[in-house]
């Protein structure tokens, strides 16, 4: 089993025991195949090595002001993943305290530790993977490897997009990666897959999904979201879901659903 999250408390042979046990172990079972696949494709992206500045995990005022948000976007599957992860790992306390953010777009991730570390490190999504993982040099050198293989729009966004993320501050560990990452990114194949790993991911049933349906008139979770969307959706208390999902939804800037 190569996910990361460890077997149940009580132990498998106990679980599978009784009815409740089942349902847990097959949660079990699925969190874990979800996190293996999730680390095939991340491990695609070149490893780099950052300062560890943590600037990149907070909004300037010009970013918030031209719509950016940390860790946007952030796909179901991704979310999925990152939940299961601090709800293992971190203390009851401090996962009840990250699974109620609500704030869609913080100027500050909340996931940044104090000493500008990412305290979820083994699980962050692909945003923050791939940031910095091309510089100028990588990006006109697999632009022209690319040019008449592709199409000229595909490139010309992929060196629009990922010129936005070059940081003088992040160094690449795995340039023998570079080319074929750049090829993902102009084909769109990282968002195929998460997208695909999305769809298969329910983040609730019963009266929640009920409420969501009916507040927002959708009839699928968010692709594509933040960690606070998300969380709005899946951890709120239900009472507050009744209250206030209809204007949250409303007021929603990044939520990606049909």
């Amino acid at each position: 089993m190569c996910g990361i999250y460890p077997a149940p408390a009580r132990g498998v042979k106990r679980l599978v025991a009784s009815r409740v046990g089942i349902v847990q172990f097959l949660q079990w079972l699925t969190m874990s195949d979800l996190s293996c696949q999730l680390n095939a494709l991340y491990a695609q992206v070149p490893a780099t090595r950052c300062a560890g500045s943590g600037d990149c995990c907070v909004l300037t005022d010009e970013e918030f002001d031209n719509y950016y948000a940390t860790m946007f976007p952030l796909y179901r599957a991704e979310y999925a993943n990152i939940a299961a992860y601090v709800e293992a790992e971190f203390s009851s306390e401090r996962s009840g305290e990250l699974l109620a953010i609500t704030e869609e777009r913080p100027r500050r991730c909340p996931f940044l530790g104090p000493d500008h570390g990412c305290t979820i490190y083994p699980v962050r999504p692909m945003i923050c993977r791939t940031y910095g993982a091309m510089n100028p040099v990588s990006l006109a050198r697999e632009a022209l490897r690319n040019e008449g293989q592709r199409p000229a729009v595909q490139i010309r966004e992929f060196v629009r997009r990922e010129g936005g993320m070059a940081c003088p501050r992040v160094a690449v560990t795995e340039p023998q990666k570079v080319a074929a990452h750049a090829r993902m990114l102009i084909d769109g194949g990282y968002d195929r897959e998460l997208e695909r790993l999305s769809e298969g991911v329910e983040l609730a049933a019963g009266e929640r999904q009920k409420l969501y349906r009916k507040l927002t008139g959708k009839k699928r979770w968010p692709l594509r979201w933040s960690w606070g969307g998300f969380n709005a959706v899946r951890s709120a208390p239900l009472d507050w879901l009744r209250e206030h999902l209809a204007s949250y939804w409303k007021k929603s800037e990044l939520a990606d659903a049909s």
